[in-house]
């Protein structure tokens, strides 16, 4: 057996966030195996198998689910959904024209709860859910190997990626320990 990144830091980490064996199903709650939990919880999607595009940092389908399960106003005129998606993806354009510090600040508000749209009656402010702290099993938890992300001419590529909700939560790179070159 030859030796790699994969199979080695790669694989050690991965295996205990999602103890399953083979891809998953992304549903609502923590990754079971009959009723006990399966690792930290995570289900395991293949990157060919998320849906996304490459140039996408969000995936979307996973996020849309969840705004409207979170988000009672959301779920009554799904129509809102496009305006949420619009700040979101604006903020993730912002950083890349060197304001990533104030982008991650505004997302993290956003993530938090903190940020709010006129989706109440008569036009009455009411906050953005994207994540349930209070009840973690009505999230979506995901974790996926070489995440790759495409902005024009560069190319980033993560080896692993948890994600919440279809949000990536860090970006995981590891490295082989049989390389000398590498540190």
């Amino acid at each position: 057996m030859t030796f790699n990144e994969a199979n080695t830091v790669e694989a050690f980490i991965r295996d205990p966030l999602n103890a399953m064996n083979g891809p998953a199903t992304v549903t609502t709650g923590l990754a079971r195996q009959g009723s006990k939990i399966s690792g930290l919880g995570l289900h395991f999607v293949g990157h060919a198998d998320l849906p996304r595009q490459s140039q996408e940092a969000l995936v979307e389908p996973f996020l849309r689910d969840a705004l409207i399960r979170l988000n009672p106003d959301i779920a009554a005129n799904p129509g809102c959904l496009d305006d949420v998606l619009y700040r979101l993806r604006v903020i993730v354009m912002n950083a890349r024209s060197d304001r990533l510090v104030k982008a991650n600040e505004e997302f993290g508000a956003w993530m938090l709860g903190e940020r709010s749209m006129p989706f109440g009656i008569n036009g009455e402010h009411v906050t953005i859910r994207l994540i349930d702290f209070d009840d973690i099993e009505q999230n979506s938890f995901a974790v996926t190997q070489q995440f790759t992300f495409h902005a024009g001419k560069t190319e980033k590529r993560a080896d692993l990626v948890p994600l919440v909700n279809g949000l990536t939560l860090v970006l995981i790179e590891t490295k082989t320990p049989v390389r000398s070159s590498q540190s």
